[in-house]
């Protein structure tokens, strides 16, 4: 009966988060549109204080039940990896959104799974199969539809938009792949924390944060929208996102997960009035498919 509450909650707390991340992405998006915040200073300030109460969380939590000691190898992995993966997902991430708008955004970025598999092919770590193809085609087909809406003469999605979302997805292979080899050595929430805050003081360095600007009217509205798009679609999504996969399966994990980019769609069109064309999302239904795929279908191949 408690197994049973606990992958209930794990089932809970992945949807929370996913869905979270989703809408966050939408009041980044509104903050972009309606306030002088730059991407820059937005990254440095999500990265800053979500990296604090995430290594505070684990520091409070996870410290005495799993400690981990930082050596000299670990620390210069986790610096680059802070660097490359969780600096450059967020700030790609953050770019498409000022140059298009979230929904997009978040469905680009699912177009990592390519780039690890490509990767992955290279190395030799994997044999080219029929399915792969099919992966690959799969999401250049959705692309082309959701930068173009069917016309191929012209562009629907701004180029830059197009491009930082592309790399936000190249981003998000690296940081996956790349993970994979730190949480051998720390734990999740001291990892995830831990590039946040070191990400976070290099942005300092580009725009610091207390670099604001105090002139403009701001409303209560849209202070509330910018700590809630921090504070819920950033620091809460991940402690909730990390403390269901000590519940459920990564195949659960995985197909759940699909609904960040379902609820950045909606959110976006309900919220901000985003319209997407039939061939967009026709796009975007064969992206988060193939995503889907990825998650399940081919994990239950491997296996077998």
């Amino acid at each position: 009966m408690e197994s049973n509450s606990k992958h209930l909650r794990g089932l809970i707390f992945v949807l929370l988060g996913a869905t979270l991340w989703g809408v966050g992405g939408t009041a980044s998006d509104y903050i972009f549109r309606n306030t002088p915040v730059t991407v820059e200073w937005y990254v440095a300030f999500r990265l800053t204080v979500s990296g604090i109460i995430l290594l505070f969380a684990y520091w409070l939590f996870s410290r005495k039940q799993q400690p981990v000691r930082l050596d000299r190898r670990t620390l210069g992995m986790l610096i680059i990896y802070s660097l490359l993966g969780m600096t450059m997902v967020q700030y790609s991430f953050m770019a498409a959104i000022g140059y298009g708008n979230a929904a997009i955004a978040t469905v680009l970025q699912y177009t990592g799974p390519i780039y690890i598999i490509l990767w992955l092919i290279i190395r030799k770590y994997a044999k080219w199969t029929f399915a792969d193809a099919f992966i690959i085609l799969g999401i250049i087909t959705g692309v082309v539809l959701l930068a173009t809406n069917g016309d191929l003469s012209r562009l629907v999605v701004s180029p830059p938009a197009l491009v930082w979302g592309l790399i936000s997805g190249v981003a998000l292979a690296y940081y996956t792949l790349h993970a994979q080899v730190l949480l051998y050595r720390l734990h999740p929430l001291q990892l995830v924390g831990g590039s946040m805050l070191i990400g976070g003081i290099a942005m300092n360095f580009i725009h610091p944060i207390w670099q604001f600007d105090f002139s403009f009217d701001w409303t209560v509205g849209l202070i509330t929208i910018l700590l809630f798009s921090v504070l819920f679609g950033t620091t809460l999504a991940f402690l909730l996102y990390i403390t269901s996969l000590k519940h459920i399966s990564s195949k659960e994990g995985g197909v759940l997960g699909t609904v960040e980019p379902a609820s950045a769609v909606l959110s976006s069109v309900l919220w901000l009035n985003i319209s997407l064309g039939w061939y967009q999302i026709i796009g975007t239904i064969i992206i988060l498919g193939v995503a889907l795929y990825i998650s399940v279908g081919r994990k239950e191949k491997e296996k077998k």
